[in-house]
């Protein structure tokens, strides 16, 4: 016996309710993209110090970051000393002293801006660098054992540590004074990334020292760092020329 077959309004009724559903339901979940951390970074610090003599100024600090794979190791490499030839904004002559950091939230103006987009010049003075161990699903960090192992000898250590580094990742460096029984002193600097932008290229977020200073961070890619511009004359030489108005700076 053959089946009855559904009048043509209820197959109408059933098409547009079918296109009605598939217009209304979630889209399917998108994992967010990875974050690879490996290459140079620039990172301006932006922050206030609550004990200072001018605890509403904004204060500036910037350096260098470059991560490189070895072997299933990661390596962290810092460079505290960003030079310009150009120091508009950084420092400032003040009693006496020509090389005075500037209270202000300094930005990159298009000349430094072009200086760091060609690779960010460095002083190696102060460079560090340390072997971190982890994965990037479980974050990395290097030894917390420290150097020293005699009870009667105090020592310095730095503990560096990236959480959720493929995500939205958290640098901390704690600094540990000590002996192999106990801790004297520790300090605290952390940079929690909240933003992620242009692609991974970008990152953002806020910027926290011992629990005294606080501010905000960001950190953009760049050509691997350069060396400094050499000089064609001394130091000495460079100062007599400066002061003596009188006489043609040579190029």
């Amino acid at each position: 016996m053959a089946r009855p077959s559904l009048p043509q309004s209820v197959l109408v009724y059933l098409a547009l309710w079918s296109l009605l559903v598939s217009a209304t339901a979630p889209a399917p979940a998108r994992a967010a993209p990875t974050l690879d951390l490996i290459g140079t970074w620039f990172v301006l610090i932006h922050y206030q110090d609550p004990g200072s003599a001018n605890p509403e100024a904004f204060r500036w600090s910037d350096k260098v970051w470059e991560f490189a794979r070895k072997g299933t190791r990661l390596q962290w490499t810092e460079y505290p000393i960003v030079v310009f030839e150009d120091t508009q904004g950084r420092f400032e002559a003040i009693a006496g002293n020509p090389r005075s950091r500037v209270l202000a939230a300094w930005e990159p103006n298009t000349t430094q801006a072009q200086t760091i987009s060609g690779g960010p010049r460095v002083n190696p003075r102060g460079t560090k660098t340390k072997t971190l161990r982890g994965s990037d699903a479980r974050g990395w960090a290097s030894s917390q054992r420290m150097p020293t192992t005699s009870a009667s000898i105090m020592g310095y250590h730095e503990q560096l540590r990236i959480d959720d580094p493929s995500q939205r990742p958290v640098f901390e460096r704690r600094d540990v004074v000590g002996n192999a029984l106990t801790h004297i002193g520790e300090g605290l600097t952390r940079y929690q990334v909240t933003e992620v932008l242009k692609d991974g290229r970008v990152l953002s977020g806020r910027y926290e020292r011992d629990g005294r200073l606080h501010g905000r961070f960001r950190m953009w890619r760049t050509p691997p760092p350069r060396s400094l511009v050499k000089k064609d004359k001394t130091p000495n030489q460079r100062a007599r020329e400066a002061s003596s108005p009188g006489e043609a700076a040579l190029p």
